[in-house]
């Protein structure tokens, strides 16, 4: 199992150089190839015309900037990728964009920022790459990271398909972590569910993969789940969280679970999930 490519998100926002920058060590942590993706559907944010035409072209534009700015930094940081601009309108290229994840070891997008007139654009366009892609998903905070080399990693463990997804896409990443831990939340719901987890199996699993994983028990007390993890995350000095990506879907197709919703909308560090 290794990551030999990578596809990266480009857009404009304040989070941009520090994804580029994550993706960057990342390549050259695992000799990878990026493909870093703009999309011509993003609208400039100053932008007012009245006319759709003109939207269009310098929505066009602008991911045409983007595009070229990212294979400059790829030629001055010497790594070995390349630039695309994804066509269409906003649900097209989220398509597009799962379409090109499908070919990828790992996708890295960034938090959809809500200060930001494209907040739920992106948002949606997050969920469907998580959903249509099959590929783990590494986003990186719009308030940027202060690591760029993962060297703690928190697993939230849950006993369910969706973590294990994630922790098994993860792998080629744990095993270059110095060090990895396992976290259970022992909720009331969990305690109620009566779940047998199978950590020590999971702890054993992974040292099969050469992983030391060390496991931590915390009781929330009146915290909730998230809450819980974003405490142990701070306390803990973590630099990479990995999560279940997914709940039980409903007509509406509810991508992410209450925990995974929360934590992704409050994220500290960069969050790594599968579906």
């Amino acid at each position: 199992m290794s990551i030999k490519d990578i596809l990266v998100f480009l857009d404009d926002s304040s989070g941009y150089q520090d994804r580029i920058k994550t993706a960057f060590e990342m390549s050259k942590a695992h000799e990878a190839f990026i493909t870093g993706a703009s999309l011509a559907s993003l609208k400039p944010v100053h932008a007012k015309p009245k006319n759709e035409d003109a939207l269009i072209y310098m929505s066009g534009k602008q991911a045409e900037r983007i595009a070229n700015k990212f294979s400059a930094d790829l030629k001055s940081a010497g790594i070995d990728g390349e630039a695309i601009v994804i066509p269409g309108d906003a649900s097209d290229s989220a398509i597009r964009m799962a379409q090109y994840a499908r070919n990828s070891d790992l996708v890295i997008l960034g938090q959809p920022d809500p200060s930001r007139d494209n907040f739920s654009i992106l948002k949606r366009f997050a969920q469907d790459v998580i959903l249509h892609s099959g590929r783990p998903i590494l986003f990186v905070p719009y308030i940027g990271t202060r690591k760029f080399e993962f060297n703690k990693a928190l697993i939230a463990w849950d006993g369910t398909p969706a973590a294990s997804r994630s922790i098994h896409d993860s792998i080629p990443l744990l095993t270059k972590i110095k060090e990895v831990f396992i976290i259970i939340v022992e909720s009331k719901k969990q305690k109620e569910q009566k779940n047998n987890l199978l950590e020590e199996r999971l702890i054993i699993h992974l040292m099969r993969h050469n992983i030391e994983a060390k496991l931590i028990r915390v009781n929330p007390g009146s915290n909730d789940v998230s809450t819980t993890i974003l405490n142990e995350i701070t306390e803990s000095d973590i630099d990479l969280l990995i999560i279940g990506g997914y709940g039980t879907p409903t007509l509406k197709q509810k991508i992410l679970g209450n925990v995974s919703a929360n934590l992704l909308s409050s994220m500290i560090v960069p969050v790594l999930m599968s579906h």
